[in-house]
């Protein structure tokens, strides 16, 4: 075969809480590496989002980081990176599973030729996840973490790098219509910027007002969106609807969850089982990604979340994103982010991504 799926992890329960490290011991090139993280559920409502269980993933070579994000952010780059995926099997329900999906693509699709991680360009790489059992519900206590890679195997190829997702930057903005200026690396090529706005229960946009990108101080202004509410409505028409499954209990007083979807609108659609039952949604919309729900019976509710804003990120393309000639070279331009606060304000944890290309 010229491709070969291997387990880099079976199924394990990695106790309550910790960081599991795994070497990474192939001489193969690996394309993508996929985690399976499942908890069996305890509580009805959520405490924080699912995938806060997962506070790091890091692909490390000794003190030398080559991807390095929250589970979040991994989730949101994985969703810009592949429209039409769904990263969670949307179950949330006491005794029954939950499952997350994380992944690290290391080219621009799966099986890409030019961009690849290759383990002999390195010392000792390892694959490092920190996590805690109980983070989105408090009363877990079973976990099962499960790692795959999908390798080249019979097919020879020479890739020319690999796809270095990182969080370049974490702050708390400050008061609202303040500025935070951030230097970006200029040492590799960039394919994409992500800004994380997050406050729960609210909208990314009520947290930034806008972003800048400019060069040599102000020489050059690549972008500049002085109004992030507008600027998601135009890309509405380029970035698809992100659909996951929700399968949840609903009874006659409010609980409530976490869905990857934050803008204004974000939203559920459900259908009772085993009878009818009223239900609605407490609040103006599901905004934030903040799903409270009331039902005039106790009755288990299916459906699906819908919308956009994966986990209150933007996506900034830099570039056609599967042209790997066209994307952005920083080289000698001094480039800076300016990112103004907005009625979140201080309430907001914020974070810039860089997701960029490491050659060999």
């Amino acid at each position: 075969m010229n491709y070969r799926k291997s387990l880099l992890m079976s199924p394990t329960d990695l106790n309550a809480s910790g960081t599991k490290v795994i070497d990474i011991d192939t001489n193969k090139p690996i394309s993508r590496i996929t985690i399976r993280w499942k908890t069996t559920a305890s509580d009805e409502s959520h405490t924080y989002p699912k995938p806060d269980d997962i506070s790091k993933i890091e692909l490390v070579d000794g003190s030398q980081v080559l991807y390095s994000l929250s589970g979040q952010e991994s989730q949101a780059v994985t969703y810009y990176n592949r429209p039409g995926v769904a990263l969670s099997h949307g179950q949330h329900i006491p005794t029954l599973s939950e499952t997350e999906i994380f992944c690290i693509d290391f080219g621009r699709y799966l099986w890409d030729k030019l961009l690849a991680f290759d383990p002999t360009r390195f010392i000792n790489p390892q694959l490092r996840i920190t996590y805690n059992e109980a983070k989105s519900d408090t009363g877990v206590s079973v976990n099962e973490c499960e790692v795959w890679a999908d390798m080249f195997d019979a097919k020879v190829i020479s890739p020319q790098g690999f796809l270095s997702a990182i969080e370049h930057y974490s702050y708390t903005p400050g008061s609202s219509g303040s500025y935070e200026h951030v230097m970006l690396p200029d040492d590799r090529i960039i394919r994409q910027i992500l800004v994380r706005a997050h406050y729960s229960g609210y909208e990314p946009w009520y947290n930034i007002e806008a972003v800048r990108l400019d060069e040599n101080t102000l020489e050059s202004i690549p972008f500049e969106f002085t109004d992030m509410e507008q600027y998601f409505r135009i890309m509405k028409s380029v970035w698809k609807m992100i659909i996951t499954p929700f399968n949840v209990g609903v009874t006659t007083s409010a609980r409530h969850w976490y869905i990857p979807q934050t803008n204004y609108w974000a939203n559920v659609q459900l259908l009772s089982i085993g009878g009818a039952s009223d239900k609605y949604i407490s609040g103006a919309s599901a905004r934030g990604g903040y799903v409270v729900l009331i039902s005039a019976a106790d009755r288990q509710q299916t459906g699906q979340a819908f919308g956009w804003l994966p986990w209150s990120t933007f996506q900034f393309p830099m570039g056609v994103q599967d042209d790997a000639d066209d994307w952005y070279n920083p080289s000698g331009r001094k480039p800076r982010l300016r990112i103004q606060a907005y009625t979140g304000a201080t309430n907001v944890d914020a974070q810039v991504i860089l997701e960029q290309v490491f050659k060999y």
